[in-house]
C-alpha cells in the first residue's frame, strides 16, 4: 500500500497496490516458511549455556558480525549483497537440517539443501531468483562476499565457544587440529584473524577446552 499526495504535498488517502495484494498470499507463505529456520537446532550453545542456539540466531549473529567487521576493516565488498547472502546462507536447513561441522557429513546433504532452495525460490516472487542466485554464489565460494561470509561462518562459532569455555568442543572431544582444519577459509581470506584464532587455540588447549593434537 502506498499513499497519494494532495496538492500541498501532504500524504492523503492510502492507495492499494493491486500487484502487492495479489502477491500477499505467496509472500506470507514464504515468510512463514522462513520462520521455520528458528526450529533448526545447532550443536553450539548460547553464551549463558541455557540452551543450544538455532540456525536463525546463527545467521543473525553472522550478519551482525559481518556488518561490524566490514566497517572496522573497510572490506572491499558489496555490503548490501553480503548481508542478504549472510541472512539466507543457511535457509536450506529448513528442510535439510543442520550438519555439525565436527560431525559425520551426510552424503545427500547438498542435494537436500539444493532441493530446499529450489522449493523456497519457486513461489513466484521476485525474491525467489535472488535467493537461489545468492545461495549458489555462497556455495561456489568465488566472490569476495561469499568468502567473507564463510569467514564469519567459522569465526562466530569460535567466538561463542570462547564465551562458553569450549563447552561444545569438550562435549565432542574436538582437537586443535580439527578447529584449524575447519578454519582454513579464515586463513585464506583473513590471515590476521586466523593468526589471532591460532593464538587463542593454544590457550584453549592449555585450559583444557580443546584436545591437543
Amino acid at each position: 500500500m502506498s499513499h497519494a499526495l494532495d496538492p500541498s504535498g501532504n500524504e492523503s488517502t492510502p492507495v492499494h497496490d493491486a500487484s502487492l495484494t495479489a502477491k500477499l498470499p505467496a509472500l506470507v507463505e514464504l515468510l512463514t516458511d522462513l520462520e521455520r529456520l528458528k526450529l533448526v537446532s545447532r550443536r553450539a550453545y548460547v553464551s549463558d549455556l541455557s540452551r543450544r542456539e538455532n540456525s536463525a540466531e546463527h545467521s543473525w549473529h553472522l550478519a551482525v558480525g559481518l556488518l561490524v567487521l566490514a566497517q572496522e576493516m573497510d572490506l572491499p565488498i558489496d555490503l548490501h549483497k553480503a548481508l542478504t547472502m549472510a541472512l539466507i546462507h543457511d535457509v536450506c536447513e529448513i528442510d535439510a537440517g543442520d550438519t555439525p561441522v565436527y560431525g559425520a557429513q551426510r552424503p545427500d546433504q547438498h542435494e537436500r539443501e539444493r532441493a530446499c532452495i529450489e522449493r523456497l525460490a519457486s513461489g513466484g516472487l521476485a525474491f525467489g531468483p535472488l535467493l537461489r542466485e545468492l545461495w549458489l554464489e555462497y556455495e561456489a565460494q568465488q566472490s569476495m562476499e561469499s568468502r567473507w561470509i564463510k569467514v564469519m561462518d567459522r569465526v562466530m562459532p569460535f567466538v561463542v565457544n570462547l564465551a562458553t569455555q569450549g563447552r561444545n568442543w569438550k562435549e565432542q572431544s574436538v582437537s586443535r587440529s580439527q578447529v584449524l582444519r575447519v578454519s582454513e577459509p579464515v586463513r585464506d581470506t583473513a590471515p590476521e584473524i586466523y593468526a589471532w584464532m591460532e593464538r587463542r587455540m593454544q590457550q584453549c588447549v592449555a585450559d583444557g577446552w580443546l584436545r591437543d593434537g
